[in-house]
């Protein structure tokens, strides 16, 4: 048998009641992980820094919206061409992962192969194609410039 609850506490139970379902599902709905969010910002790091192989799922459902948004992955380079203007470095790419464009300045001294970290505004073609644009692109080990 439940307990009944005196007249005036009976009509302060229910909006307390509501009040404490919204407050559960607002913290539900917010629970994208934050340690696992590889966007920005723009020019701010991302709280994490993904693998080729987490960027489809991380990026699942993710629109190219008017305002800027930086993206960060790492990942060997496949990738890495200048045409005197820019520079492009690829990586990722390996099925199922999207491949990934970095558009920035310089090469330094990148080879394909190497390990970088990439970061920069975040765009997206197709489901299968990433753009970041600009990007700067280091070597993990490397300070943040």
């Amino acid at each position: 048998m439940l307990p009944r609850l005196a007249p005036s506490r009976a009509r302060c139970f229910p909006p307390l009641l509501a009040a404490a379902l919204i407050l559960c599902a607002a913290s539900a709905l917010g629970q994208e992980d934050p340690e696992k969010n590889p966007f920005a910002d723009p020019d701010m790091k991302p709280a994490y820094t993904p693998q080729c192989h987490e960027i489809r799922a991380l990026t699942k459902d993710r629109e190219t919206g008017d305002t800027r948004i930086d993206f960060s992955v790492t990942g060997p380079l496949a990738l890495v061409h200048s045409d005197g203007t820019l520079a492009y470095l690829g990586l990722c790419g390996t099925p199922p992962d999207p491949k990934v464009l970095c558009v920035t300045y310089q090469t330094n001294d990148l080879k394909v192969g190497d390990v970088v970290t990439v970061a920069g505004g975040y765009s997206r073609p197709n489901p299968d194609f990433i753009v970041l644009d600009p990007c700067l692109a280091q070597r993990p080990d490397e300070p943040i410039r």
